[in-house]
């Protein structure tokens, strides 16, 4: 069963037939293979990702031995510019490992065909993702990042709890790890929430039009949801969603390591997490600010008061996303040197 707390989980009998002699094990292999693609735990199924766009989603049926395949079969179709040709779809429904392997040798059609789609409708935030996400979990760097991405897209629905009005969705959640002051392997740990903005326009909370209340994500109104996020109910030290997204962090670190999946580093393999800070820290990760740009100084103007975590712009001694402490910089400061 997957603990119906969460919204983030699949079940026991899921996670066997992704190990070896499970129905589901080629396409795991693969995804362990492959370091373009990403495996992330969704509520009671599991999603693919290349280039930070889903390319199969996996939906387990009821007696765990059955699973339902969800991909976007429009990157193939007749309206598509340069349409490309592939091998034959494989079965919707999974029911024994060849089925699962026709799955596993289909997704290089699928990444072709996102490259195609990429290249005619960018999405250039999502994809900066998943590379944040590989270049802390992955190869050299991701072996001495001071961050791990747990999730990306992490989101929870507006009716979850009586008093969250609005959904709340993070673009990465994960751990900073070690905590400040802490060694590696006393299992201290500080949620992390993570925003990634690709270029200046992505930086504006500006009304959506002329007319709306709605404004665009931008690094103020961030700052508020995130806020409104972790604001406890009175007499209460934490919130709920805040609580909940803790138990996910760590539910769905353990399910990933179970897994065996190169998104948890090598050096994290025997760690176990004694402790999650009440904390959090919230990282502004920025792409492509052009230094002519004023457009970062105002919104850096329009930030409410933060109360309840630390708040940090990443930066980099050169260039890349591995994120370290010693390059984070305190948004109080970036405030405090505008002109």
């Amino acid at each position: 069963m997957v603990d119906a707390s969460l919204q983030r989980g699949i079940s026991p009998q899921f996670v066997q037939q992704l190990l070896p002699d499970g129905i589901l094990n080629p396409i795991l292999e693969r995804v362990r293979h492959d370091d373009t693609l990403g495996l992330e735990i969704r509520n009671g199924h599991i999603e693919i990702y290349y280039r930070g766009t889903r390319i199969l989603g996996i939906y387990e049926q009821p007696g765990g031995e059955r699973f339902e395949t969800k991909s976007d079969e429009s990157y193939f179709g007749e309206d598509v510019e340069y349409r490309l040709t592939r091998r034959r779809k494989p079965r919707h429904t999974i029911t024994d490992v060849e089925h699962a392997r026709a799955w596993a040798n289909a997704l290089p059609d699928y990444k072709q065909a996102t490259d195609v789609r990429l290249a005619l409708h960018p999405k250039l935030e999502r994809e900066y993702r998943q590379q944040v996400m590989r270049d802390n979990s992955r190869h050299a760097t991701g072996e001495v990042s001071d961050y791990l991405i747990v999730d990306v897209d992490y989101a929870q629905p507006a009716q979850l709890f009586a008093e969250q009005e609005p959904a709340y969705r993070f673009d990465m959640i994960g751990f900073r790890w070690p905590a400040a002051g802490h060694a590696r392997g006393s299992g201290v740990v500080t949620p992390v929430i993570i925003e990634m903005k690709v270029g200046d326009a992505a930086l504006a909370s500006r009304p959506t039009a002329l007319d709306s209340a709605d404004t665009l994500p931008g690094l103020a109104k961030r700052v508020r949801d995130i806020e409104r996020f972790l604001t406890p109910k009175p007499r209460k030290s934490t919130s709920k969603p805040y609580e909940l997204m803790c138990r996910e962090l760590r539910s769905v670190f353990e399910t990933k390591r179970q897994l065996g999946l190169p998104s948890v580093p090598r050096r994290m393999a025997d760690l176990e997490i004694a402790e999650i800070s009440r904390r959090p820290e919230v990282l502004f990760v920025i792409a492509n600010h052009q230094p002519s740009s004023t457009i970062l100084a105002r919104e850096l103007r329009e930030i409410p008061p933060r109360k309840r975590a630390d708040y940090y712009i990443a930066t980099v001694s050169y260039a890349g996303y591995g994120l370290f402490a010693d390059n984070m910089k305190p948004l109080d400061d970036c405030i405090g040197q505008l002109p």
